[in-house]
């Protein structure tokens, strides 16, 4: 007499394959397979609203300071450009080379610029350069330092909530009601 093998038959005539039509979730946590991309596009919560201004400087300090060399040459938009990319370069190499991260918020990163500038630009006219070195330094390393924090914390975030945490051992009897045994003492 002929048998057909169970794995012979399509699996959707097959009702005791269900493993193989729903394969488990490699991980059991409150989110299992959290990190697969599934494809679907971003959601954006808000349109980005126009500046008022079409100059960034005039839209950060427009109203505090008049235009100088420093603050016109901090506030351009080659500048955000070369700060967002050294941003970039910096969580990559605090990563160790292993997570590149992608473009931040413009409107982030000039309200950084625009509390930086207004604590340590100094204006000198002399200085120039020296003056926007320290200014994107201090940016950069005051983002870098936010965001792979943000960035680790959020890579633990997905580990926890990918698995269950262990489940708690079974108690410990710590009494220890006869279990001693004694030792004679000599009376000599």
């Amino acid at each position: 007499m002929n048998f057909v093998k169970p794995e012979s038959v399509e699996n959707k005539y097959n009702l005791t394959s269900t493993s193989q039509q729903f394969p488990a979730p490699r991980n059991s946590g409150r989110v299992p397979d959290v990190r697969t991309k599934d494809g679907t596009p971003p959601l954006y919560l808000y349109k980005p609203a126009e500046p008022i201004y079409k100059d960034v400087r005039r839209e950060l300090i427009g109203h505090q300071h008049t235009a100088t060399p420093l603050n016109t040459t901090f506030f351009s938009d080659s500048n955000i450009e070369h700060i967002q990319q050294r941003i970039s370069d910096q969580v990559f190499s605090m990563s160790g080379s292993k997570h590149r991260i992608d473009r931040q918020s413009d409107d982030d990163i000039k309200l950084i610029m625009r509390s930086y500038y207004l604590m340590f630009g100094k204006n000198n006219p002399d200085n120039v350069a020296g003056d926007l070195a320290d200014l994107n330094a201090r940016v950069v390393g005051y983002a870098a330092a936010k965001i792979y924090s943000e960035l680790d914390f959020y890579l633990f975030y997905l580990n926890d909530i990918q698995d269950f945490a262990p489940p708690i051992a079974n108690p410990v009897n710590v009494k220890v009601y006869g279990s001693r045994t004694g030792e004679l003492k000599s009376f000599f």
